[in-house]
């Protein structure tokens, strides 16, 4: 059962807190179902994932920058997960960024993924619209959107996976504090959708994010 209340929300801000180990999901390159299931980060043409990306960073073209195999992704989630504990809280890695250009200032989005422990608290931000997308809790703001999923680990890890949030974040650059309720949706979307390609490649076995997003805040800003 998923927590609620400013505890889990809390625990979202973690996503820009710490990159533990570069990891890497896939060769994110185009291509359809299969391709996503090889290469997460891949963006078919046209699809709801590109739309999106091309919104959120405000152009009609963006590079893919990839950090490794899926193989090594669910390997080293695997071994990560069973030592996430009061002293080691979480566990982020790098999975892939999307960019206008190399230059700073740039427009960019870093997709990241790990695990954190339930009860991990850190402090969120005034700014933070709160999500509930199908069952998996969510904050988005001007520098960031992250969602916070249950995802039960076939055997030997089921047991540990219960005992943390898999946490997917996509980190944006520059930071925008004024950004409005809309961009802020975009961003959860795109955020779900992404995480769901890492649900699916660690094979979590209560399929969470298997319906479509339908993302509204919580509360008004």
């Amino acid at each position: 059962m998923l927590t609620s209340g400013p505890d889990a929300l809390k625990v979202l801000a973690r996503s820009t807190a710490v990159l533990l180990v570069v990891l890497s999901l896939a060769s994110c390159t185009s291509g359809g179902s299969e391709a996503r299931a090889a290469n997460p980060c891949g963006i078919a043409s046209p699809s709801e994932e590109e739309a999106l990306v091309r919104e959120v960073l405000d152009t009609e073209g963006f590079t893919t920058k990839d950090y490794g195999p899926t193989s090594q992704l669910v390997d080293k989630a695997k071994r990560a997960l069973p030592v996430i504990s009061p002293k080691k809280d979480v566990f982020y890695t790098n999975v892939c960024r999307y960019s206008t250009g190399d230059e700073q200032g740039d427009a960019n989005a870093t997709f990241l993924a790990g695990w954190v422990l339930r009860d991990a608290a850190v402090p969120s931000t005034p700014n933070d619209s709160a999500y509930m997308v199908n069952g998996a809790r969510g904050a988005a703001n001007g520098s960031r959107s992250a969602l916070l999923v249950q995802c039960d680990m076939p055997g030997d890890l089921g047991a540990k996976s219960r005992e943390v949030w898999l946490t997917a974040d996509l980190t944006f650059g520059p930071s925008r504090p004024d950004v409005d309720q809309t961009a802020k949706d975009r961003r959860m979307t795109l955020t779900y959708l992404m995480a769901r390609r890492v649900t699916d490649a660690l094979g979590c076995e209560n399929k969470p994010l298997e319906k479509p997003p339908v993302v509204k805040p919580l509360t008004a800003p």
